[in-house]
């Protein structure tokens, strides 16, 4: 690449992202944009120059910018479970309308493939730098989830690797490894967020929500099960971020638990990243826990806690009076955003883009037939054969005159679960036939999963009569599901 060509390329990739913090003088020659500094002592020399209400403004996920001291807006929140998804950070749009969708993770997982773990995760990654270099993303993910799927009635499920710690943890660690390591090891390539810490797995069951259950917990269970995928996490995976989860666990919300936030993640493990509430959950210590009965003492001990960041408002409407009343001190803020500046420091916001390698991918590494190929790996190999009987598989569709039923025979949407993004295209299952068997006959026979309309049945199981072989595409959706 000419010389020319390389700085015309740098000049688009800042006019597209916006003004960076350390952009021209006189804020390249300000400490925090000192590459000779330590990140701790950068993000201390900008916090000291902030006041109060501007540090409080910066304590939710939209984080407003300070532009008298040149530091842009910033949105934390982005997803990444299974691929780029649709999220406060990220822009789909002419420029990136598409992201390569790989199999929800509760497929994934059962490949027990920990490569495949680590590449999905490293091209999830290398399309969200290629998305953030024109602007359309943002490079904190909140992803992925690792939560224990104990039970199955859980409608969230789908989101983990399973029920099991070994395998949980396994794929935890593969996926923020392959999310934040890359060719540069003085910065993280994105950064990773395990969630939701922790015994979550109840979202709305008989009368009971995610946003007031308390999680009875025995110590010997939440050693052996529920911590340790969180634990790989930290210890392991070095991740640079953490959510901790609406429920409460033995009568202490999550993110109100100064011993599950500090003493178990930030002193026992060395977790060193930030830590973010899930939406309004700061918000549920006093109107749905009922833990707290006013937002002085709510704030007072989400920021006690360590939890660094609101998902939402509360913190920046409540934070300030806190202060006020004398029930936060203005250092936890301090630390808190020290948390916070140090993961965009070390994602290499605050440094010149062309000492940067990530910050050079272009829109060639976005949705490409080598990512199409790997999404496509991933599906073959977490799919899981029931029984094999007599040979009878795998099918040879020129023997056998083939008809697709059911209720998912030409559902897509079904297809990209939950978190989705929006991939280039989505074959159905009758795709999928006519593509080898052009007359195949298509008869889903149903329009929900419900299969209730009696009617279109038998019209399908008409239809259906002269098949030598019935496929019948069936299961649950997210409207059932949840």
């Amino acid at each position: 690449m000419s010389l020319s060509i390389s700085l015309l390329f740098l000049f688009l990739i800042v006019a597209t992202l916006g003004y960076r913090p350390c952009d021209g003088e006189p804020w390249k020659s300000k400490p925090w944009c000192n590459m000779s500094l330590n990140f701790e002592d950068r993000a201390r020399s900008l916090i000291s120059e902030l006041t109060l209400d501007e540090k409080i403004q910066l304590m939710g996920n939209e984080a407003s910018g300070i532009k008298r001291l040149h530091i842009p807006d910033y949105q934390w929140w982005s997803e990444a479970l299974h691929g780029i998804g649709k999220s406060p950070g990220i822009v789909f749009d002419s420029k990136t309308p598409y992201a390569t969708s790989f199999p929800q993770v509760s497929l994934t997982a059962q490949s027990f493939d920990r490569q495949l773990f680590h590449r999905i995760a490293s091209t999830i990654s290398t399309e969200a730098r290629a998305m953030s270099n024109v602007g359309n993303a943002h490079l904190t993910f909140w992803s992925p989830n690792v939560n224990i799927f104990r039970d199955p009635r859980w409608g969230r499920g789908q989101e983990t690797p399973g029920e099991d710690p070994y395998l949980t943890s396994s794929y935890a660690v593969e996926f923020v490894r392959g999310m934040q390591e890359g060719e540069d090891n003085r910065y993280l390539k994105v950064s990773s967020c395990c969630k939701h810490y922790t015994a979550y797995d109840l979202d709305n069951w008989h009368g009971v929500k995610c946003f007031w259950f308390d999680a009875k917990v025995k110590e010997r269970d939440m050693q052996d099960t529920f911590q340790i995928p969180f634990e790989s996490c930290v210890k392991k995976a070095r991740a640079s971020a953490l959510m901790c989860s609406y429920n409460a666990v033995n009568g202490v919300p999550s993110c109100a638990s100064k011993e599950l936030l500090y003493g178990v993640a930030r002193d026992s493990w060395g977790f060193e990243g930030y830590i973010t509430a899930d939406c309004d959950a700061i918000d549920t210590i006093e109107n749905y826990h009922h833990y707290t009965n006013n937002s002085d003492t709510t704030v007072a001990l989400a920021v006690a806690a360590t939890c660094d960041i609101d998902c939402g408002d509360y913190y920046k409407n409540h934070v300030k009076h806190g202060i006020e009343v004398g029930l936060v001190e203005e250092k936890e803020i301090d630390q808190a955003l020290v948390n916070l500046f140090k993961v965009q420091m070390r994602l290499g916001y605050f440094d010149p883009v062309e000492e940067q390698v990530y910050t050079s991918y272009g829109l060639d590494r976005l949705n490409t037939p080598e990512n199409h190929a790997l999404a496509l790996q991933a599906a073959r190999e977490g799919l899981v054969l029931l029984e094999k009987r007599d040979s009878f598989l795998p099918v040879s569709l020129a023997s056998h005159r083939i008809a697709v039923m059911g209720p998912f025979a030409e559902d897509t949407d079904v297809m990209l679960g939950n978190y989705e993004g929006i991939p280039e295209f989505i074959r159905s299952v009758a795709d999928g036939v006519k593509k080898y068997q052009s007359d195949a006959v298509i008869a889903p026979g149903c329009s929900d999963v419900y299969c209730d309309d009696s009617a279109t049945r038998e019209k399908a199981v008409q239809m259906a009569k002269g098949a030598d072989l019935i496929l019948f595409a069936v299961g649950i959706n997210q409207k059932l599901e949840r």
